[in-house]
C-alpha cells in the first residue's frame, strides 16, 4: 500500500523551532544519525531566502535547487522537498559515505554558504509522526484498509482464515538493513528488522515483520515495515512502538488499540506442541482467540476420537486472556495410530491431528548440521538419524528454530527401511551474527544444535566509546575460514586525526578472525568515527567509535517549575549537565510537542564552566487541560520533562 504524499507532506513539515546555524537531522525522529536515501532535515536561521515546496521532476525525482537553495552532502547534490529560512528538508544521496560527513548549505541570492557535519550510518531508522515532532501518534496505517488509528486486532477485509491486522509504519533510513552493498534485488529485509511495543499496562509485545523495505517506489527515501497484531493486543489501548535495525534503534511513537465488540471474540487457532508422538507420552495443546477473553471467560469443547486418548473436554480461557493450553495423554500403542482432537467453540471448529507411534519405534538418536557457522544467504546441511531402520509409512521427526534467519521445515521424514534422513536449510542475509538454536523433537526425545549465521565480514570493537588519547581494540571476523595464503583485509578510518588504524589486517590460513589498535587523540568535543574493514570478495563492515573529551558534561536532566500553570503564564526551564561545560560551552537542543500550547527557545547553551543553564517557556491559554513534552537533546542523548497547561 502506497503512502499518501498529502500526509508525508504534513509530515515532512517539522513543528521545531528555528536554530541558530545550522544542525542536521534525521526528517523523522529528529535524531543525530541518518542514513543513504533517507530524509534529512536541517535547522537554523537564514539558511534559505524564502519559503517553498518542491514538486517532483518528470523522473520522479525531487529537485536538487529549490528557491535559490543547494544542499549538498559530502560534496554531491541532494534532492530538496521544502526549504525556509529555519529550516530545509533534503534527502541523504544513495552514495553516501559513512561517518561524520560534510553538508554545505548554498543561496544562489546571496552566494552565502553554510556548513555543518552529520553522522551517516548504514542504517537509522526514523518513524516519521502525524504532528510532525517526532513523538505522540506514528504515521501507521492499516495495511489492507488504509484505515488510521485506532485499529483492531482483526481486519475482516484480510479474507481467508487469517483475519489478525496488518499495519503498515511508514518511516527512513531503514532500507538498506542487512544489505551494506545496497545490492537492489534485495527488496524484503525482515529478518534484520525488529519491532517491540509495550502497552499502557507494561505488558511488552515482540511483533513478526512479515515486510520491511521500500514503501514507494515512486517516492524517494520512504519505506515501510509491516507488523502482525497479536490477539492479546485487544483493547490494549496506548501502545508504544520501536523499531530497530543493525545498531540504531528508532524513535518511540503511538498507536491506539480499541476493542473487539464481544459478540466478536471466536476461536482462531488450535495447535499442538507436536502432531506426532510416542504413545504414553504427553502432548499440549493450545486454544488462542482473536481477542480477549471478556468477562464470562470464553469455554472451548474439546472431543477425541479416540477414548483411549485423555484431554479435558472442556478448556475454559480465563477473561483478560486470549489463549490457554491443555494437556493431552496418549496410550501405550503397538501400531501407528492416526487420531484427530476436535475444538468447538460457537459456530467454530477446528481440528488438529496427531500420530500416535508403537512405543517400540525406532528412537532420535542423531542430529547435526555442517558447518556450525554458515555465512547468510547460503544453506545448512542437516542430519537427523534413529535408532533403527523406519518402520513401514516412515517415521516423521519434528523440526523447529527459534530465530527467522534459519527457517527450518516443519518436519523431516525418516523413509521406510532407513536411518537417516538427510536435508538443507536457507538462510538468510544479515549484518550481525545471530546465533540460532534448532531443534528435533521425536516423541519425548529431543535434541538441540546451534549454528552461527553470519555476514560475509564484520568488525567489532572493544568499547564503542573512549576518551581521547587511550587506544581500543577492534576485531574482524569473516563467515568461512581464510585460505592457504590468508586474506588482507583494508582497514580505514572517517576521520584520522580522531582515531587512526593500520592499513590492513592480515587474517591467517585457517582462521576467520584477527585483532587490531585503534588510537585515538585528544579532542575538545566528541566525535564520531567509522571504521570500515573491506575485502573485495566479501564487501564491507563498519563499526562507530566515539571519541570523547577528557570531562565532558553529558546532558543528565531537564525540569520545568513549576509544572503545572494556567495558559498565558511563563514557565522556566532547566537544563542539567553530568559535569561542567567545556571551553565554548555546551549546546542544548529544545522542542516542545505542541507549539501551540507551549513554545521554547529552539537552543539553550551551558555557559563554559557550568553545569545547568535556564530558559523560559512560554504558554497560551488552552479551552482544556493540555500536557505538553519539552525535549532536550545534547549529542545522542534526550530527557524530557511534562508541563501541564489548563
Amino acid at each position: 500500500m502506497r503512502f499518501s504524499r498529502l500526509l508525508f507532506a504534513a509530515i515532512a513539515l517539522s513543528c521545531l523551532a528555528n536554530a541558530a546555524n545550522f544542525s542536521v537531522y534525521s526528517g523523522a525522529s529528529y535524531q543525530t544519525i541518518v542514513a543513504p536515501n533517507s530524509w534529512a532535515v536541517a535547522f537554523g536561521s537564514g539558511i534559505a531566502l524564502s519559503t517553498a515546496v518542491a514538486t517532483p521532476l518528470a523522473n520522479g525525482q525531487w529537485p536538487t535547487t529549490l528557491a535559490g537553495t543547494t544542499v549538498q552532502v559530502n560534496g554531491q547534490a541532494a534532492e530538496i522537498y521544502y526549504v525556509s529560512p529555519s529550516q530545509i528538508n533534503f534527502l541523504i544521496p544513495d552514495t553516501t559515505t559513512f561517518g561524520t560527513t560534510n553538508v554545505l548549505i548554498s543561496n544562489a541570492g546571496t552566494s552565502a554558504t553554510s556548513t555543518s557535519t552529520v553522522n551517516i550510518q548504514n542504517s537509522s531508522v526514523g518513524i516519521f509522526t502525524s504532528n510532525s515532532t517526532g513523538s505522540g501518534a506514528g504515521a501507521i496505517l492499516n495495511g489492507v484498509t488504509g484505515a488510521a488509528s485506532p485499529f483492531l486486532v482483526v481486519t475482516q477485509e484480510n479474507g481467508g482464515s487469517d483475519l489478525r491486522t496488518r499495519l503498515a509504519i511508514y518511516c527512513t533510513g531503514l532500507r538498506y538493513a542487512g544489505n551494506p552493498k545496497q545490492d537492489p534485488s534485495v527488496v524484503n529485509i525482515a529478518a534484520n528488522v525488529t519491532a517491540n511495543g509495550i502497552d499502557a499496562a507494561g505488558n511488552q509485545y515482540t511483533f513478526t515483520v512479515e515486510y520491511a523495505g521500500i514503501s514507494d517506489p515512486t517516492f524517494p527515501g520512504l519505506d515501510q515495515v509491516n507488523i502482525v497484531l497479536p490477539a492479546q493486543l485487544d483493547g490494549a489501548g496506548v501502545v508504544t512502538l520501536t523499531v530497530a535495525a543493525e545498531n540504531t534503534t528508532s524513535n518511540k511513537v503511538t498507536f491506539q488499540m480499541n476493542s473487539l465488540p464481544a459478540s466478536e471474540i471466536a476461536l482462531a487457532t488450535f495447535t499442538l506442541s507436536t502432531n506426532e508422538t510416542v504413545g504414553g507420552s504427553a502432548v499440549t495443546g493450545t486454544l488462542l482467540l482473536n481477542g480477549v477473553a471478556r468477562a464470562a471467560a470464553f469455554p472451548v469443547a474439546l472431543s477425541v476420537n479416540d477414548t483411549n486418548l485423555t484431554a479435558p473436554s472442556v478448556v475454559t480461557i480465563p477473561q483478560g486472556d486470549a489463549s490457554a493450553t491443555f494437556t493431552i495423554t496418549t496410550p501405550t500403542a503397538t501400531t501407528v495410530k492416526s487420531d484427530t482432537i476436535t475444538a468447538t467453540a460457537g459456530s467454530v471448529t477446528l481440528t488438529a491431528s496427531l500420530r500416535v507411534d508403537p512405543s517400540n519405534l525406532p528412537q532420535l538418536s542423531l542430529f547435526t548440521f555442517t558447518p556450525t557457522t554458515v555465512e547468510g544467504g547460503t544453506n545448512l546441511s542437516g542430519t537427523v538419524g534413529l535408532s533403527d531402520v523406519a518402520p513401514i509409512g516412515g517415521v516423521n521427526v519434528q523440526l523447529a528454530s527459534n530465530d527467522t534467519v534459519v527457517q527450518a521445515p516443519a518436519s523431516v521424514t525418516v523413509q521406510v527401511n532407513t536411518s537417516t534422513k538427510d536435508f538443507t536449510i536457507p538462510t538468510s542475509t544479515v549484518t550481525t551474527a545471530h546465533t540460532v538454536t534448532l531443534t528435533a523433537t521425536l516423541g519425548s526425545a529431543t535434541l538441540t544444535q546451534q549454528v552461527t549465521v553470519a555476514p560475509p565480514i564484520q568488525v567489532t570493537l572493544a568499547d564503542s566509546s573512549v576518551t581521547g588519547g587511550t587506544s581500543v581494540q577492534g576485531t574482524i571476523t569473516i563467515a568461512t575460514v581464510a585460505p592457504t595464503t590468508g586474506i588482507n583485509v583494508t582497514v580505514a578510518s572517517s576521520a584520522t586525526s580522531f582515531a587512526s588504524v593500520p592499513g590492513f589486517v592480515n587474517i591467517p590460513a585457517g582462521k576467520t578472525t584477527a585483532t587490531f589498535t585503534i588510537a585515538t587523540y585528544k579532542v575538545t568535543t566528541a566525535q564520531t568515527v567509522t571504521i570500515t574493514a573491506r575485502y573485495a570478495a566479501l564487501g564491507s563492515a563498519t563499526a562507530s567509535l566515539t571519541v570523547n573529551p577528557p570531562t565532558v558534561g553529558q546532558l543528565q536532566s531537564v525540569t520545568v517549575s513549576p509544572a503545572q500553570v494556567t495558559g498565558g503564564a511563563h514557565v522556566t526551564g532547566t537544563v542539567t549537565l553530568s559535569g561542567p561545560a567545556q571551553t565554548g560551552g555546551q549546546i542544548v537542543a529544545l522542542r516542545t510537542s505542541n507549539i501551540l500550547v507551549a513554545s521554547a527557545p529552539s537552543i539553550v547553551t551551558v555557559a563554559q564552566g557550568s553545569t545547568t543553564a535556564t530558559f523560559t517557556i512560554t504558554t497560551n491559554a488552552v479551552a482544556s487541560k493540555q500536557t505538553v513534552t519539552i525535549t532536550a537533546t545534547a549529542g545522542s542523548i534526550s530527557e524530557t520533562a511534562i508541563l501541564t497547561v489548563e
